[in-house]
């Protein structure tokens, strides 16, 4: 027997842009299971980069606070095809395969803060921005 797994809250969550070269997310779907463990992605938006749905963790969910992360892995420059930019050497490239997104979320003012951050680059590329969620209705697979 195998039991749907049900959220207990959904979000749609829009930024503003991001610090260019720094591949940050400008919309982002998702929802939270009823026991506050993992996300689940239905909707990732990257200018540049051709992204997929999946999982996340959740690193924190109090009645106040919600933050989660995810990382990269099946994501590709729309440019290249590729999981790093081809116009940049290949130890100062983002590689998408480790480059980590996350979101933290204020459930009082519902504002929230997107960022990316990598450890393999040779020089740091972190980048981020604000935006604002709201509360949706969890969408059909």
């Amino acid at each position: 027997m195998v039991l749907a797994e049900t959220y207990k809250e959904t979000f749609e969550c829009t930024f503003g842009k991001g610090l260019a070269n720094r591949p940050t997310p400008e919309k982002v779907v998702f929802s939270v299971d009823e026991f506050g463990r993992s996300a689940l992605l239905h909707e990732v938006e990257i200018p540049g980069i051709v992204t997929d749905t999946g999982s996340g963790r959740i690193r924190r969910d109090s009645p106040i606070k919600l933050s989660i992360a995810w990382v990269g892995q099946n994501y590709l420059y729309a440019a290249t095809g590729r999981t790093y930019a081809g116009n940049e050497s290949r130890i100062d490239a983002i590689d998408l395969r480790d480059q980590e997104f996350s979101i933290a979320l204020d459930r009082r003012t519902m504002k929230a803060i997107t960022k990316s951050s990598t450890v393999s680059a040779y020089a740091a590329r972190d980048g981020f921005a604000k935006g604002r969620c709201k509360a949706i209705g969890t969408p059909k697979p």
